[in-house]
Order: C-alpha cells, then sequence, then structure tokens
C-alpha cells in the first residue's frame, strides 16, 4: 500500500476531460487514455477437453477455478480466464503453463500490454451485460473482441498492474492465513475434547485428571422466562456466528408481530435452533434480548462451568452427530432436539479452570480469524473503490 500512498495523485476535471483519463491516476502522468476493441489488445483463445492427458504438474481450470493437474499445457503465457459458459463475470490470473477446459476462454495480451493491468481492467468490465443467451449465460470470441475499452501507454499501465498486483497479492495473504486458522481450529475442535476415552489427546500443560462423564440436564437448567411485552431486542441463533441480533442478518426477519410467548436470553446463557443443533446452530449470547419459541435457552447450573467451552464443545463434528441422533422427527426438515432430549445426553467434561482455558483458545481463535475476515473486506471494498476510481 506504499505504491498507492506514495504515488497517486487526486485531480480535478471537467466532463470532456473525464473520458479522456480517469479520476485517479499515478503521478506524472497526464497523456490522455485511448479507446480500442479488445480484439486490439488481446487475443481470444478457446479451452479443450484434457482428458487424454496423464496426471501431472500443470493446473487445470474451468469457470469455477482450479480443477486438477496434468502433464501437458495448452498456453506457456500468462492469461486471464473468462467463462465461455456459465460464470462469465469473474476474470481471473492464470499463471502459465496451464490447460483450460471447453468452457472456459483465456485472454492473452497482443502488443505488449500488460496482462496484469488487463485483469483489473477486465474485472470492472459488466460481462452480463454481454450474455447472448436466454438460458446459461454466455459469451462468444466476437463479442469480446467488439467490445471498446480505454487504456493508457504501457509505463502507466504497468505502474497500475503494480498497484493492483500488490493489492490482490495481500488479500490473498489474509485468505490464505484465514484458511490456516480455520483448518487449526477444525483440528482442535477434534483433539481437544474428550469422546470415548476420559482424555483427550491434546491438554493444556499440567493438566492430567480423567474427564467426569455427566449428563447435560445436570449441568445445564432450560430458561423458559418469557417476554414482558415484546420490545427487548430481538436475538437470532445462526450456524456460524452464533447468537447475533438479527437487525444485523442481512435476510427479512421471519418474527411474529406478537411477541409475548418469545424467550427471554440473557448474557452468558446458550441458545440453540432446536430444528438446526445437529447443524450447529448454538452459542454463548453477549446481549439481553427474546428469541423465537422454536429456541430453546439453556443456562449453566454453576458457575464453575464456562460457557464458551460448551459453545465450542457443540460444534464439534461428533457432538453435531450425538444431537442429530438424538433428534425428534422423520426428515432432516423436520428434526428438532428439544431440551426434555437434550438434558439426557452424556458428555464427559473437565474441571472449571481447564474448560475456561479451552473456551479462551479458541475465543482468541475465533477473534483472529475475524481480524482477518474485517480486512479481507476492507482490501475488497478498497479494490473495488480504486477499480471505479482509476479506470474510465
Amino acid at each position: 500500500m506504499m505504491l498507492l500512498r506514495r504515488c497517486l495523485s487526486m485531480t480535478k476535471r471537467d466532463a470532456k476531460d473525464e473520458k479522456k483519463a480517469p479520476k485517479l491516476r499515478f503521478k506524472g502522468f497526464t497523456d490522455d487514455w485511448e479507446q480500442v476493441p479488445l480484439e486490439n489488445i488481446i487475443k481470444v483463445n478457446s479451452g479443450r477437453d484434457y482428458k487424454f492427458a496423464n496426471p501431472g504438474d500443470i493446473p487445470v481450470y474451468g469457470t469455477g477455478g482450479y480443477m486438477l493437474s496434468i502433464d501437458t499445457k495448452l498456453s506457456d503465457e500468462d492469461a486471464v480466464g473468462i467463462g465461455r459458459k456459465g460464470t462469465i463475470n469473474k476474470p481471473f490470473f492464470l499463471k502459465a503453463p496451464f490447460w483450460t477446459v471447453d468452457t472456459l476462454f483465456y485472454l492473452t495480451s497482443r502488443n505488449q500490454n500488460n496482462i496484469h493491468f488487463l485483469l483489473p481492467l477486465f474485472q470492472k468490465i459488466n460481462w452480463k451485460r454481454y450474455d447472448e443467451s436466454t438460458g446459461v449465460p454466455s459469451l462468444s470470441k466476437s463479442t469480446i473482441n467488439k467490445i471498446r475499452v480505454n487504456i493508457p501507454k504501457i509505463e502507466e499501465q504497468r505502474n497500475v498492474a503494480l498497484l493492483f498486483q500488490s493489492l490482490d497479492h495481500t488479500i490473498t495473504l489474509h485468505e490464505e492465513k484465514r484458511k490456516q486458522l480455520e483448518q487449526l481450529k477444525k483440528a482442535l475442535l477434534q483433539k481437544m475434547f474428550a469422546d470415548k476415552t476420559n482424555f483427550p489427546e491434546i491438554r493444556f500443560n499440567g493438566y492430567v485428571s480423567p474427564w467426569e462423564q455427566v449428563k447435560l440436564g445436570e449441568i445445564f437448567t432450560e430458561c423458559t422466562e418469557k417476554s414482558r411485552d415484546g420490545n427487548e431486542p430481538l436475538l437470532s441463533v445462526t450456524i456460524n456466528d452464533g447468537v447475533v441480533k438479527s437487525e444485523s442478518l442481512d435476510r427479512k426477519s421471519n418474527a411474529s408481530k406478537d411477541k409475548s410467548n418469545y424467550k427471554i436470553v440473557r448474557p452468558n446463557n446458550i441458545a440453540y435452533n432446536s430444528m438446526r443443533m445437529w447443524q450447529g446452530a448454538v452459542g454463548v449470547s453477549n446481549y439481553y434480548g427474546i428469541v423465537s419459541p422454536a429456541y430453546t435457552v439453556i443456562s449453566l447450573n454453576e458457575t464453575t462451568n464456562s460457557p464458551f467451552f460448551y459453545q465450542y464443545y457443540f460444534k464439534k463434528s461428533s457432538s453435531l452427530n450425538t444431537f442429530r441422533k438424538n433428534s425428534q422427527g422423520l426428515t432432516p426438515d423436520t428434526w428438532n432436539l428439544k431440551y426434555p432430549l437434550f438434558k439426557l445426553i452424556k458428555y464427559r467434561i473437565p474441571q472449571y479452570d481447564e474448560q475456561k482455558k479451552i473456551g479462551q483458545l479458541f475465543q482468541k481463535l475465533d477473534y483472529t480469524i475475524n481480524l482477518h475476515d474485517q480486512k479481507i473486506e476492507d482490501l475488497k471494498q478498497l479494490k473495488q473503490a480504486l477499480l471505479q476510481q482509476m479506470f474510465i
């Protein structure tokens, strides 16, 4: 991002000039951009069938990205991939050597135009506008070739390309780090909780005592307090984020107008969706509010238990399988786990200190994952803003 801060300048232009140059440019560049058809700057190449090939190290790409690797190449020149059929609006970079299937065009540069400049240029184009089908979205070579775009001279292309390469690289680094943290979390969920034995595979130093088997009804009590007037903040329970404020969800509310029978949720209560517990729709609430009667609300009987320990314990794959087996209903759409069945399920648990440490570890992991999520979103928004400002 030093490149962005050091080199960009914002200048105001009248309507006439604005068509000849972008609003945001690198310092030192003042020449007008030239409008050309794409056929002047790229060659549209077709993908082919790869089934004759043997396994190897050459990546094969389709409209959804990487598929597999084979022992032969279709191109030894870097390119931009864009769907011929299906997903036509997501251009992506293809590092040579590579192979593409029939549904993916690969666009190579002509006349020394910078392929890393062309990638963000293509990402700004509204490709759906050029869809030629009434069914599955489709593009043709002739349509692509006729599209007119504005481009600068090669040196300015190079500067713009370096900026967007830096942005994409930073986004990829955060995405890879997030993926690694998710994999670590998944592995620890399987190894830090005792199942058939009384001892987990991985423990904090100093903890050697066996875990104790108890019924969930021995440590949890169902909370049945109802809303006074229905005016408390409405909460929802999601699979990915646990208990959240309903207003934060990007979806239409299905809440009833009469909320007098909605259940009160207090901070540190655990709430779960009775019909989605087997999918992991459970979490500790950080809020005071109300939830639908379809949800179950529980609280710990003693302060010597950590709610966050159970939040993550309940997300473990073996826990989800247990919840599925104990749910009532003939089909997945009707499975539900109410408290009378929930309280009979047996769990192995450690002492409070170990519970607390395990819960804190997973909270820290989630916090770090969320930081990467926010950074990725911020960088993507920055990229979209620059696409609008740095291209005509």
